[in-house]
Parts: C-alpha cells; structure tokens; sequence
C-alpha cells in the first residue's frame, strides 16, 4: 500500500502588512497534489523548512509548534489506522481525519468565508467579489462547487450575454470563479474544474474620453460660469420627455434660476476634473494624502502596480486642493465616495449637460492622457505620469487620437462631396 505524505508549505510570495504568511499542509492522492490552507500564520524568515517547525524568534513560537505537532499526530493516526483495518488511504478519509467532515460545499457560503479570512484583499477588491457574488446568485440561488461545470459556465455566460454584459464583464466574472475554485481544489474540497474547456480573453474596450470642448462645459459646471452654450444645454435636458427624473429634474432648473450645482454633485465633479488634471486612478486619489504632496508634485506609490510616480500639478489642479490647515501629513486630502456612488452621480451629470457618452472615474484618466497627447506632451512623459509597466499601454491613446483624425477626415470629406 502507498503510504501517504505530507508536508507543511509557507507561502513566501504574499505577505500581510505585519509580515505574517498563510500555512497549508500539502498531500499527495492519485498523482495529483493537494492543499489544505491552516489557521496559521508565521513569519517566513523565521520558518526552518528542514524541521518544518519555526524559530524561537517567532512570536508564539511554542504555541505554533505545538500546532505543527498536532497534525502531524493526526497525520499517523490516520495513516496507522488505515494499515491496522487495510484501508486504503483517500483524500476524502485523509480531510476527515484531520478536518472533520465537511458539511456543505455551498459555494455561496465558501466564497464569502474565503473573502472574510484573506487578510491581504483591499476593501475595495472584497466588494468586487461580494458584487459578482450577488449577481451570481440572481442567477442561480443555490449553488454547490461540484455544480460549476461546463454547462453551467455556458448557461450563466448566456444569461450574462443576454442581460446586455460585454465580453470583458463576463469574462472578468468568469476569472474570479475560477480563481474561487482553485482556492476549493487547494483546500480538497474538490478535485478539479472545467475551466480548461473555457477560455477566459479580454479584449482591448473602448476607452471613453472628454474633448477638450467637452472638459470645458464640465468646468464651467463647476465654476458657475453659465454662458449661453451651457444654459441651452440645460435647457435642452429639460425640454427632453423622460430624460430626467423628477429630482434631476429640480436640480437643473434650480441651476438655471441661480446658477448654482447641488452640492452632492459638485463634490464628485470637484474630484472628477482633479483625476482629468492629474490622471489619477480611484484607489490612489481616495487614498491621497497631504504627505503625497511635495513641491507641486503628487508623489506616490501606485496602488494597482506598486509603481513610484511623480505627478506636476498644473494650475487647474492646484486650485482644487484643499487646504492643509492643521491636518497632518498621514490624513487624507479627499473624502471619495464609492466607485459605484462616484459613477452613478457622474452619470446624472453627463445627462444634465448633454453629453453622450458613459462617464465614469476612469474616463478622466483617460482624458488627462488623449488631451496631454493631443496637445503636445510626449508619450513618454505621459506613461511615466500615469505609471504605466509598458510604453504599449500608453501607445493605445496614440491609437485612439489616430482613429479619430480618420473619422474627422472621413466626415470632412463626405460634407465635401455634398457639396
């Protein structure tokens, strides 16, 4: 009979903020490798994969040991067990021995225990997954992870292609399934998926973005300048059946009579010209801070790539900062609602003026590119300002400014022809 074995893993590549790391107890059943995440957590520096055991430097150290022990123990229990009545050694018999019986493999309620017990998910990052769990389970309201099988990734790809979702939507839902199901296979809870028959490839989508016209009437939004071009645009709004809801309704005619924004608004424009100014994405303008700020330069490191940048802040983008006064240097200099409450509100004001395009945070990142490039700041400059890992992804605002000059020629040569 094959005996089993096991070991202890440490995971050296992810660490939280105190330098601790995740534990898994790694087997081996039927060719095919195992493992079961612990409720330990240990230093890396101080974990000695010879006896694996850790240091006396470890915090705990012997309480932690003991644990090590402890399964080990279990281990040879289950080992000597199944030699002493021939039985043969399974994955199944192994997880009960050490783990007890698993109850349920409802993946509801595992993908929300993961989400809870991973220490190194942003809250932002544990709101995306809880999002794509919801919608999910508008789908399907319960679901087991044996039942995630090809059939079922093509029937909820075919509700999701239905409800109007692009290909980048369900394929990003798809990604975070799979990236929960390999969670469940390290954990033994199942063997194995479907996502080898299914091909998860995003595609490059259209990335929106203001004209220079279009920034403007969204700054005299905010300044109050309401000349004739941005009344009629209101006015517009106004006079167009169903456009508005009652409240947006009150709010623009309320801006016409006194040339005031409602504050709610203001607040979320305020924050969206700062991002076209400075090309910051979401989690690095909430996460601003008065120490970031350093000689008419934002400095920081990148959130989303960990990238040091430098940012100059132009005139505009000065005007827009608050003052310090007496806040130190580790307090925030923005309040930033959600990403979902910034979105929704930047929608109502793309209808209040008149502009037809899908207006979100990100959108001003974009602008602060096109607009530097079309107006004369090298592409090099600006993938440094946005900290990007590659010249390419900057190349594709080159892309965008290109196809655009083929349409405006295209337009001007039809008018032409009409002539």
């Amino acid at each position: 009979m094959k005996h089993t074995s096991a070991k202890f893993v440490v995971r050296k590549d992810r660490t939280s903020k105190t330098g601790l790391t995740s534990v898994y107890l790694q087997t081996n059943f039927n060719n095919r490798q195992h493992r079961f995440a612990l409720p330990l957590q240990v230093n890396p520096k101080n974990w000695c994969e010879i006896k694996q055991r850790v240091n006396k430097q470890e915090f705990e150290h012997w309480d932690k040991n003991k644990m090590f022990d402890l399964y080990d123990t279990q281990i040879r229990a289950y080992i000597s067990e199944c030699l002493t009545k021939k039985m043969p050694q399974n994955l199944d018999g192994f997880k009960n021995a050490l783990f007890g019986k698993t109850t349920s493999d409802d993946y509801f309620q595992f993908v929300k225990s993961e989400i809870e017990e991973d220490i190194t998910l942003s809250k932002e990052t544990k709101r995306t997954y809880l999002a794509k769990l919801s919608k999910l389970k508008r789908f399907r309201n319960k679901l087991s992870l044996h039942e995630i099988d090809y059939t079922f990734l093509m029937g909820y790809k075919k509700w999701m292609i239905e409800g109007g979702n692009e290909i980048n939507t369900w394929n990003k839902d798809f990604s975070i399934i799979r990236s929960f199901l390999n969670r469940a296979i390290n954990r033994g809870l199942i063997e194995r998926h479907d996502f080898d028959k299914v091909k998860i490839k995003n595609v490059e989508g259209k990335r929106e973005f203001l004209t220079m016209e279009e920034l403007q009437i969204f700054r005299k939004l905010y300044s109050g300048e309401l000349d004739d071009e941005i009344r009629k645009r209101l006015q517009t709004s106004l006079d167009t059946k169903d456009l508005l809801d009652e409240n947006l309704t009150k709010i623009v005619q309320n801006l016409l009579d006194t040339g005031q924004l409602d504050s709610r608004l203001k607040k979320v424009l305020h924050l969206f010209l700062f991002t076209c100014y400075t090309g910051l994405r979401y989690q690095d303008l909430k996460g601003l801070k008065f120490g970031n700020i350093k000689d008419n330069f934002i400095v920081l490191t990148m959130h989303k790539t960990n990238k040091p940048v430098d940012i100059p802040l132009i005139g505009e983008a000065k005007k827009m900062l608050p003052d310090k006064g007496q806040k130190s240097d580790n307090e925030t200099v923005f309040t930033v609602p959600t990403n979902q409450v910034f979105n929704r509100y930047l929608k109502e004001l793309a209808k209040i003026v008149g502009v037809k395009k899908t207006i979100t945070l990100h959108c001003a990142r974009h602008t602060f590119a096109t607009l530097a490039l079309d107006n004369g700041m090298k592409l090099e400059v600006i993938s440094k300002i946005l900290g990007h890992s590659s010249l390419k992804v900057t190349l594709i605002y080159a892309k965008i400014l290109q196809s655009q000059k083929v349409e405006s020629m295209n337009a001007f040569n039809q008018a032409i022809a009409g002539l």
